[in-house]
């Protein structure tokens, strides 16, 4: 099974940053999940949300800032003096780093994002070594429809309270069927082992997202995920070893 760091070694370094992807391959990550925005002048960056406040000193939606404006940024103090004067990656930048597979996804929407990952994935000659991921299944159909060979990741929604495990089971396989992606997400505190049998028969990867503690993990494990991320690398690694 491989370990995916979510947005990196998160549990160890301020996430989304180039100290959080490399930490996460020095522990023995075979990869990590990241996410992208678009500045206002066309640049792709890697950060989560979609405002800049809760991972970095500056105010206000990426969209609406200049790439020189995010890049003056400090992207770490927030988790730890030790990390101050961590900038806000570029997609450029990431990369070009030697990761096994990197599991990217698009965060905003638009034809201008779609084209600017594009245009740096293949900048970087690591088009087979991407998973395409994000809630926009309709980018992400074009992206298949206009690069077959692209492999695309389909999300999994946790359960809602009205469903009972027969009925989540249902939800996850009967979407996948439809999708035509090429792996499923299913979150790890609620993969079974039907729904990862299931999504097998259909020609899926089975990844098991956003692992917390042991018994998530071991629960991946046991019903035959193919992948599993957690921000918690160091307890992957060692419990998968």
């Amino acid at each position: 099974m491989q370990i995916i760091g979510h947005r990196g070694a998160s549990e160890e370094a301020p996430e989304n940053t180039m100290s959080a992807f490399e930490r996460a391959l020095a522990l023995g990550a075979d990869g990590f999940e990241f996410d992208v925005q678009l500045t206002s002048d066309g640049h792709a960056v890697v950060m989560h949300d979609a405002m800049l406040e809760r991972t970095t000193n500056g105010s206000g939606p990426v969209f609406e800032s200049t790439l020189g404006d995010v890049r003056a940024l400090d992207a770490g103090a927030w988790f730890s003096s030790d990390f101050a004067g961590e900038r806000v990656p570029l997609l450029g930048e990431v990369l070009p780093l030697p990761a096994a597979v990197f599991e990217l996804e698009i965060k905003t929407q638009g034809r201008s994002v779609l084209d600017a990952v594009l245009a740096e994935v293949h900048a970087a000659g690591v088009f087979d070594r991407v998973k395409f991921t994000g809630w926009n299944h309709p980018m992400l159909t074009r992206l298949k429809v206009e690069w077959p060979q692209a492999k695309l990741g389909l999300f999994s929604k946790l359960p809602e309270p009205w469903m009972n495990q027969a009925i989540y089971e249902r939800y996850v396989l009967g979407t996948a069927e439809t999708a035509g992606f090429d792996v499923a997400h299913v979150p790890a505190r609620t993969i079974t082992e039907p729904i990862a049998l299931g999504l097998k028969e259909l020609g899926y990867r089975v990844h098991a997202n956003d692992a917390v503690g042991v018994e998530e993990l071991q629960r991946a494990i046991d019903v035959g995920a193919d992948s599993c991320s957690a921000n918690d690398v160091a307890m992957a690694v060692a419990l998968l070893r």
